[in-house]
């Protein structure tokens, strides 16, 4: 296979992707099994060797249609439709299925645990840190839980002062709302982070 840089001048210079995350994508279909961050650490590497230009838009333009729909199926913001299923799965299966309903109580528990102790944090990390190498994946998932565990509580001690009061169905349409919210927040700061830069030329 040729070097990752080769691959990467090569698809500059045929494909002329309009930005970073167009090139990582193509990259990706060619060199296989190579990471995003090593795709993306390469690019940086060129980018200092002065072999590949990049410029920041001075005002990045709104998303069309196109573009948009381009972005949501894109392999990376996989995340955001993850996001949205075990949601989904978490309203179905604790509103749905039974306590007592043996061994479709176990999905509930399941994603129940994984809705209150992972997403709400997980979303709120996303939007903070939308960039990929802001964090490792280790300082995302611990700082994830940690804050899953903040928002949960705020969410609740809110709750407790409303005239809804804090029930299951009132603290999980709270959390379902707020994880939602908070998703397409990241999720738009991502795209955006994305569109902040565009391949030049190569040198």
């Amino acid at each position: 296979m040729k070097p990752l840089a080769d691959i990467i001048l090569e698809a500059v210079e045929t494909k002329q992707p309009k930005n970073v995350k167009d090139l990582i994508e193509l990259v990706q279909k060619q060199a296989g099994d190579v990471t995003v961050a090593e795709i993306t650490a390469e690019i940086k590497n060129l980018q200092h060797k002065q072999l590949i230009a990049l410029e920041s838009p001075e005002s990045p333009t709104a998303p069309s249609p196109e573009e948009l729909k381009g972005s949501l199926v894109s392999r990376m913001n996989a995340w955001f439709w993850i996001t949205l299923t075990l949601t989904a799965l978490t309203f179905v299966s604790v509103l749905l299925v039974p306590a007592d309903a043996v061994p479709l109580s176990y999905l509930r528990y399941l994603f129940g645990f994984i809705f209150v102790i992972f997403l709400p944090g997980y979303c709120l990390t996303e939007t903070l840190f939308p960039k990929k190498d802001a964090l490792d994946i280790i300082e995302r998932m611990t700082l994830s839980v940690g804050l899953s565990f903040a928002v949960t509580a705020l969410v609740g001690l809110l709750l407790s002062f409303t005239p809804i009061g804090l029930t299951l169905p009132t603290a999980l349409s709270a959390l379902g709302l707020l994880v939602i919210a908070l998703a397409l927040v990241a999720f738009g700061r991502k795209y955006m982070l994305n569109k902040q830069q565009s391949i030049i030329a190569v040198k």
